[in-house]
């Protein structure tokens, strides 16, 4: 959602949610025929190939556990539906007619911190471990401005300039747009929240390199052992939602509390209420430390899926080398069954070649997809066998799970000429007056030729906008085949038809109308030669993402102020998960250490804890 993709760190007193009695004993390779329960395939024809791990999805979380897979020396296989890798955050190009040279778009992210220097953040933590950190060019910078469409446009609290480090300038921007008090709110709010042992710092205490989904974690986090006593009772507040925070140090004011209901819907497409503390808690430190500052990866966000691409596939001692293979759909898990319990050995690709997994299978796809795959795995759901108890497990675990909305999407190519020199790349506009959860109310924009020109024809603009997490699918779903949306995300199974295509244009106004915010005349741009104009909508959305319902991701379950994801671990022995509908959940820090914790569990404890040793002394780890 709003690629404000700031830090997500592990929330310490969720781990005695994450660590569950997951099986040492090794994976087994038996092959038992259970008729009635598996789905059939006929494979004479097709080849089996041997890995020790495989990862089914190449977002950001998928990568992740794919590359440090290999980096502690397993053979790992990725596999990919998309033609390109990077999932929510993947990049695409697109010309102009006549033009020799294409724009290229982020498809999602593009607001990242805590990357430029090794610290804390989870993402830039595997690209150090895996060897790949230094190959990214990173353009740092302070801020972005605020839109407030509450007040007309030119009145002077209709904007203002988010600017992090702690030199004062965000508190005058807050004294200029709320007055005084508000300021002197803010700086208290901060001084308690960043102070030492205080609720931002404890909420990044425990690296997720150190996690693991089974009770060798003991091990791997004893020396964080202190630290976790140290959190206290700060742990309810972390894995509790943020308002409980503001109340407690009594930040009561107005446009605070607006402030912090936009910023925990940027980073989790939910308002304060039922946000965790914990990534809020975190981002306040990657907002406001002394020197703080934004990254952008010169290139574009496939510059950092790329880097996490060779780590993958860089050539290790004793297995060579790790493979994503793209265009690679996988049409079911191979489940096998052994004294009642369920085992994945492997999956089979649509193609019918068998992918055989010796240590285990890590599943990047959401907790809806996974559960339809699973169910289409075997014959009947309803069998009284281990396996299909199982599989029934991972279902209601997803019905279980509420989820956000999704998203409208407009990318734009632009003449540049005439626009301000100082034109920030990053906007937010809605309401602050409104409901900050009110559909179409939150516009996300990007403008990230400001930073590398590269990524358009000479003299031209890139621009994304996008409604952050709140476009409702069933306004949509009625446009699918069958008038639902089944599970299965196919390249044809909706129609542009005329009523597709006036909801398209419908829905598209609200991102023009936040564009001329920034841009008073992008819709005459846009129209001029060598302009370039792509809109996607949440069937668009859930059809190149894979996103069941086009959704942002998980919600709490009703009666509930929070999530409560599951980990790594599932009913299915071989069978791990990571993505944002699993611990510690959405972002692109969330799901790189959703992927890491994945990952170290199929491996030995001191296997892992050999990698956090040298990371420590590379300064990588803290």
């Amino acid at each position: 959602m709003m690629k404000i993709v700031t830090l997500i760190p592990i929330a310490l007193t969720s781990f005695t949610n994450n660590v569950d009695a997951f099986s040492l004993r090794p994976i087994s390779t038996k092959r038992a025929n259970h008729e009635g329960v598996f789905a059939a395939a006929d494979n004479s024809n097709n080849k089996e190939e041997e890995w020790d791990v495989v990862v089914i999805g190449a977002g950001i979380g998928g990568l992740s556990a794919a590359a440090l897979s290999a980096r502690y020396g397993l053979k790992t296989i990725c596999v990919e539906a998309h033609d390109v890798p990077g999932g929510v955050a993947h990049s695409f190009e697109r010309k102009a007619p006549k033009s020799d040279k294409a724009f290229v778009f982020d498809s999602g992210p593009s607001l990242l911190s805590g990357m430029s220097q090794k610290g804390t953040n989870p993402l830039r933590q595997v690209l150090d471990a895996v060897g790949t950190a230094n190959d990214i060019d990173w353009i740092t910078y302070n801020g972005w401005m605020v839109h407030d469409t509450a007040y007309p446009a030119g009145d002077e609290k209709a904007t203002f300039r988010l600017t992090t480090g702690n030199d004062g300038t965000w508190e005058k921007a807050i004294e200029k747009k709320a007055g005084i008090p508000a300021r002197e709110a803010f700086t208290k709010f901060r001084n308690e929240m960043m102070s030492p042992n205080g609720l931002s710092e404890s909420s990044a205490l425990i690296p997720p390199l150190a996690l693991r989904s089974d009770l060798t974690a003991v091990f791997t986090m004893a020396q964080y052992f202190l630290k976790f006593l140290g959190i206290g009772l700060k742990g309810q507040l972390l894995t509790g939602p943020f308002t409980k925070s503001m109340d407690l140090y009594g930040l009561t004011d107005k446009f605070n509390r607006q402030w912090f209901d936009y910023l925990a819907f940027a980073l989790s497409g939910l308002d304060a209420a039922h946000t965790q503390a914990a990534p809020v808690s975190y981002t306040m430190i990657d907002l406001h430390k002394d020197g703080a500052v934004l990254d952008y990866p010169k290139g574009g966000m496939d510059s950092l899926i790329q880097a996490l691409v060779r780590g993958l596939e860089m050539s290790r001692p004793s297995i060579g080398s790790g493979e994503l293979r793209l265009k690679s759909r996988v049409d079911k898990f191979n489940l096998d069954e052994e004294n009642r319990k369920a085992i994945c050995t492997g999956v089979t690709l649509e193609d019918g070649t068998v992918l055989n997994a010796r240590r285990g299978v890590i599943c990047n796809a959401p907790l809806w997809n996974m559960a339809k795959l699973l169910e289409d795995s075997i014959v009947d759901a309803s069998e009284e066998s281990g396996i299909a108890a199982a599989v029934r497990k991972v279902r209601t675990q997803a019905n279980e799970m509420e989820m956000t909305g999704s998203f409208m999407h407009i990318h734009l190519g632009i003449p540049a000429d005439g626009l301000p020199d100082d034109l920030d790349c990053h906007h937010s506009v809605l309401n602050l007056e409104d409901d900050v959860t009110a559909e179409q109310n939150l516009v996300i924009v990007s403008i990230p030729t400001i930073f590398d020109p590269q990524l358009a024809p000479d003299g031209y603009h890139v621009i994304h906008a996008y409604t952050a997490a709140s476009e409702n699918f069933k306004d949509w779903e009625n446009k699918l085949d069958g008038g639902r949306d089944n599970g299965k995300a196919e390249e044809k199974d909706y129609r542009r038809t005329k009523g597709y295509k006036d909801l398209k244009e419908e829905k598209t106004e609200a991102l023009w109308l936040a564009l001329e915010r920034i841009i008073p005349d992008i819709r005459e741009r846009a129209k001029q030669k060598g302009s370039i104009v792509e809109v996607g909508t949440p069937l668009t959305h859930r059809r190149y993402n894979r996103r069941f319902r086009g959704t942002y991701g998980p919600a709490p379950p009703e009666g509930k102020d929070v999530w409560e994801l599951p980990s790594a671990k599932t009913p299915i022995e071989g069978l791990l998960a990571c993505g944002d509908t699993c611990f510690p959940g959405i972002g692109l820090p969330g799901v790189a250490a959703s992927g890491t914790i994945a990952a170290n569990t199929l491996v030995d404890a001191s296997v892992q804890l050999n990698l956090m040793d040298e990371m420590k002394k590379s300064g990588a780890l803290q």
